[in-house]
């Protein structure tokens, strides 16, 4: 009564500036949304009118969610949450809850349903009641199981009626039914319910949403564009992609995001130097068009690793592998065979023994090349010589790039399964 008492009191507070205020009194003790607001008006201004502002629902109801969870948090949440069957009057909405199967079967025989809201229409004493609702008979059943109320509740039998409609195989005819407190092991309010529920609600939703982050972090499903990795991969195939701890070995089929050395290689193709010089003539319109690899990604088998001796041969991309004692070689071909229009890009993208290729053939200065990979890079080609555009052409990929490997076809049925090996091969000599 001194929370009413109060609110009662500051129903009208004038300040010092003259601005008056009205503050909605039922808000905090019936937990009723306001529907709008009250402007403030000067009280030097006969003639101010009191100007109603547009309702904010959403404000209203998050300022009623943020009151619930203060008052359940005052109550208690879970097993820690207070039993208000000692302290429940007639008018309250409460609602039973029941962790024991076998009771709860009992409960629900009697009309009790564990978590719906009840309202409260008659509180009798136990003992006056017990002969005409036969609660003793009944009750010799649930006895068995200790109680939870407050001693008391015990002596208190409450006549319920669900506080909504329920499904048409929950309904009874006999509502309202009667039920001993003490045979429930816990009441909640209405209060505590919804703002346990809501929290149940919000812990479960950040939980999914950080598995999904977690998985989207480690994990990405890829669907496969082209015919560059036939036959391990066909076009619509899905392939699982887990994220790199490990470096990619041999092999390994990899899915990366697209270098610049990509773009440049395309930029100074014979394509894109046609493409650039009818771009720049005023008097003609572009024919050829120039694919922007920007937000794609792409999937390639590796063919060489860090520290690797790699090169090309007739289109196939090969590592020597030499003895130092005996200065022998042997080259294991990755044989993927040749581009489809092998002269749109430098001769070198097919014969060269070096892994790396100067793509900018408008400028003198050739790039550093040797013979061995870098740290961090990696020589990657596609199954599919014939569709692919890989390191042949535009050099080596650094691991930066790279986001993880790909094993497995997820679908469809008919492909699923691992990613089967390219076709590498250890030759003596190169042919």
């Amino acid at each position: 009564m001194r929370l009413e008492a109060a609110l009662a009191l500051l129903v009208t507070i004038t300040s010092s500036s003259g601005l008056i205020t009205t503050l909605p009194s039922t808000l905090v003790m019936y937990n009723v949304p306001t529907t709008s607001r009250t402007r403030p008006t000067l009280s030097s201004s006969p003639d101010s009118k009191e100007e109603k502002s547009a309702p904010f629902p959403l404000e209203n109801s998050i300022s009623n969610m943020m009151l619930k969870f203060r008052t359940a948090s005052s109550e208690g949440f879970g097993t820690r949450a207070r039993n208000v069957a000692s302290t429940c009057q007639v008018g309250d909405i409460v609602v039973p809850l029941c962790g024991d199967l076998e009771k709860r079967r009992l409960l629900a025989d009697r009309g009790i349903y564990p978590g719906v809201e009840y309202l409260v229409v008659d509180l009798k004493d136990a003992g006056a009641m017990e002969e005409s609702f036969g609660i003793a008979e009944i009750g010799k059943k649930l006895e068995e199981q200790p109680s939870l109320g407050n001693k008391s509740a015990q002596d208190r039998i409450a006549t319920v009626r669900p506080a909504y409609p329920l499904r048409a195989h929950l309904e009874r005819p006999d509502w309202p039914v009667s039920v001993q407190l003490s045979d429930v092991p816990l009441w909640l309010s209405k209060t505590t319910y919804e703002a346990g529920t809501a929290l149940g609600t919000f812990m479960l939703a950040g939980s999914y949403l950080a598995m999904a982050s977690i998985v989207a972090t480690l994990v990405r499903i890829a669907v496969i564009p082209s015919e560059s990795m036939k036959p391990a991969l066909m076009p619509g195939d899905v392939v699982l992609v887990t994220r790199s701890i490990l470096p990619p070995k041999v092999g390994d089929v990899v899915f990366f995001d697209p270098p610049p050395s990509i773009d440049e290689a395309i930029a100074n193709s014979k394509i894109g130097r046609a493409h650039k010089t009818a771009t720049n003539n005023v008097d003609s319109t572009p024919t050829i068009s120039v694919v922007s690899t920007k937000g794609k990604q792409f999937i390639k088998r590796v063919v060489g690793v860090p520290g690797d001796n790699v090169g090309v041969y007739n289109s196939n991309p090969y590592v020597a592998l030499c003895n130092n004692d005996s200065n022998e070689c042997k080259f294991r071909v990755d044989r993927v065979g040749e581009y489809s229009k092998p002269d749109i890009f430098p001769d070198a993208s097919w014969n060269r023994i070096t892994p790396t290729i100067n793509t900018n053939l408008g400028d003198d200065k050739e790039k550093d090349q040797t013979s061995l990979l870098g740290k961090n890079e990696y020589f990657v080609a596609g199954d599919n010589g014939f569709r692919s555009v890989d390191s042949r052409v535009w050099g080596p990929l650094d691991r930066h790039y790279i986001f993880g490997t790909a094993k497995f076809i997820i679908y469809p049925s008919e492909h699923f399964g691992r990613i089967a090996n390219g076709n590498m091969a250890i030759s003596d000599v190169l042919q």
